[in-house]
This record gives C-alpha cells, sequence and structure tokens, in this order.
C-alpha cells in the first residue's frame, strides 16, 4: 500500500456509518543515536593531539504507521498545527484548529478493511487526541 491510497479515503464505521475522511497519518520513526570518534586533526603534533569528545550522529531507522488523523470534513492537512503549543501565527492556527473540530487519531491496529478508496474501522475502534505534545 502507498499513502496515497489512504489520504482522503472515506472513513467508515463498524455498521457501515461514515465518520470522515483521512486527511493526515501518523508514523512512529526509530532514531538510533551513535556515538563515533573525532579523528585527532594531522596537523596538529602528536604530542598537542588531546582527547576530542565523539560527535553523536542520528541514523534514522525504519517508519511505522502508528494511526489515522480523521476529519468529519476533507481536504488539507493540520500543516503542523496538531502540536499544542503551535500557535502562531495566530489567524492560521485559529482557522486550521476549526477546520479540523472533530478530528481524531485512530491506531492502526483498529483499522478493519483498506479498499477502494474507503477506510473500515474495526468494531470497538477507538477515538484518540490528535493532537501532538
Amino acid at each position: 500500500m502507498i499513502l496515497s491510497d489512504i489520504l482522503d479515503a472515506q472513513v467508515l464505521g463498524p455498521d457501515g456509518a461514515r465518520l470522515g475522511f483521512v486527511v493526515d497519518v501518523r508514523f512512529e520513526i526509530e532514531i538510533e543515536v551513535e556515538e563515533r570518534a573525532v579523528a585527532a586533526s594531522e596537523d596538529e603534533p602528536e604530542e598537542k593531539q588531546e582527547e576530542k569528545p565523539g560527535e553523536k550522529s542520528e541514523d534514522v531507522g525504519q517508519a511505522t504507521l502508528v494511526g489515522l488523523l480523521v476529519s468529519p470534513r476533507t481536504g488539507g492537512s493540520f500543516l503542523g498545527y496538531e502540536r499544542s503549543d503551535v500557535r502562531s501565527p495566530w489567524p492560521i492556527a485559529h482557522w486550521v484548529r476549526w477546520r479540523h473540530r472533530g478530528t481524531f487519531l485512530v491506531p492502526w491496529e483498529d483499522v478493519a478493511d483498506v479498499r477502494d478508496g474507503t477506510v473500515r474501522l474495526a468494531a470497538g475502534y477507538r477515538r484518540q487526541d490528535p493532537g501532538l505534545p
């Protein structure tokens, strides 16, 4: 499956009731932090070379789909305004939050079926807060 298969897809509850549209997805990205030794400069004489602290390198690992953001209205993403501390520029933040009122996050394990532009949720699906801390 590719992301475009589910973005803007209609979301139906277990009973077939229309709940909204997939407006975004949530991924969890594995990040590996590795400390690497820093090589001493060749320009410095050996007696002047000091032990230097290591550099940290972040390698991005696998991305895992965590859930779908379902909005009662179609179109447009949150543009990063789902983060609870983003408040400016306030007219845009206010408009985006107003536009996506009623949006909820559905964990991926609560998705029963995806096909033909429709996402069907499993019985007992959970509605979670779409905000990011």
